[in-house]
């Protein structure tokens, strides 16, 4: 018979914890819990509060609900499912004029292009400009020059123009002790926009997100890694075989200390069977809750 494994114990997090977290105050966070039973902290023996990541994701949801207009008491009766479609909802930008930007593009006007990008970009915001603008672009472009209806050029133009305004985004770094969180995508694999836009969430949750660039090998990341005194790595994986996007995670978990936490995302991240020590994000939430959560543990720290 093998050895008998125990599950760690789930992280729990203290009211104060919470409060820096979701941004609610202890007396919010009290009420919303006496009033409108929206959350159910565990409680120690002596009777104090301890939440669970999944308690913490919740209270997000529900501020993001209360200021999209819904009363506390509507949103604590809704699952987070519900919460989750409300707040999305609300955050739907306007339609992106596509079809104009895949016109400049087409006839190679690098000029009007980069004005109708920078112009949706500062609109927007980097992370709804890359949801709503920067992906669906992207993927059009991908389309029609596999369809044979683009040149090579304007799939290149474009992607470099997304590649600079999105990077720029990522020059205003986390303040003094913010978390250091570095983001690459494993050999082979070329599609960088995904883990692009998790940097630039990092950067807006107050990281010190570095963007390495993708199909970086893995020795050079865990020199990088060392070098820069990383809390935490984020590798993005799109077209990658599980093979080899396994072999990765694998390489990058045995060469990073213990401290510095491994995560992984995008869509061929799905199916791959993940290392011991590394965390699968699948969604920008949960990558923003993370960088939170890093924040919180650095305190502690210090």
């Amino acid at each position: 018979m093998g050895r008998r494994v125990e599950a760690k114990p789930e992280p729990t997090y203290s009211l104060g914890a919470v409060s820096r977290l979701t941004g609610l105050s202890p007396h919010v966070l009290r009420a919303w819990e006496r009033r409108y039973q929206a959350i159910r902290p565990l409680r120690t023996p002596g009777g104090t509060r301890r939440y669970r990541e999944a308690d913490v994701r919740r209270l997000r949801r529900l501020r993001a609900a209360t200021e999209a207009g819904h009363s506390i008491s509507e949103a604590a009766r809704l699952d987070d499912a519900e919460l989750e479609r409300r707040v999305a909802a609300h955050a739907a930008p306007p339609e992106a004029p596509i079809p104009a930007i895949l016109a400049v593009v087409e006839r190679l006007d690098a000029a009007e292009a980069e004005r109708l990008l920078a112009l949706q970009l500062a609109a927007l915001g980097p992370l709804r400009f890359a949801a709503s603008v920067a992906a669906p672009l992207l993927r059009e472009i991908g389309e029609r020059w596999q369809g044979g209806r683009l040149c090579m050029a304007s799939e290149h133009l474009a992607s470099s123009l997304v590649r600079s305004l999105l990077g720029a985004s990522l020059r205003r770094r986390g303040g003094l002790g913010a978390p250091v969180v570095v983001f690459t995508t494993p050999p082979g694999e070329r599609h960088e926009l995904g883990v692009l836009m998790g940097a630039v969430a990092a950067t807006e949750s107050g990281a010190h997100a570095i963007y390495l660039g993708p199909d970086l090998p893995p020795a050079e990341l865990l020199h990088a890694a060392e070098t820069l005194e990383a809390d935490a790595v984020a590798l993005g994986v799109v077209q990658l075989s599980k093979r080899e996007g396994e072999r990765a995670l694998r390489t990058l978990r045995a060469g990073l200390p213990a401290a510095v936490e491994v995560w992984v995302g995008g869509r061929a991240s799905e199916a791959l069977a993940l290392p011991t020590g590394v965390r699968r994000l699948h969604s920008i939430e949960e990558l923003e809750q993370r960088v939170a959560l890093l924040g919180v543990r650095a305190r502690r720290a210090s």
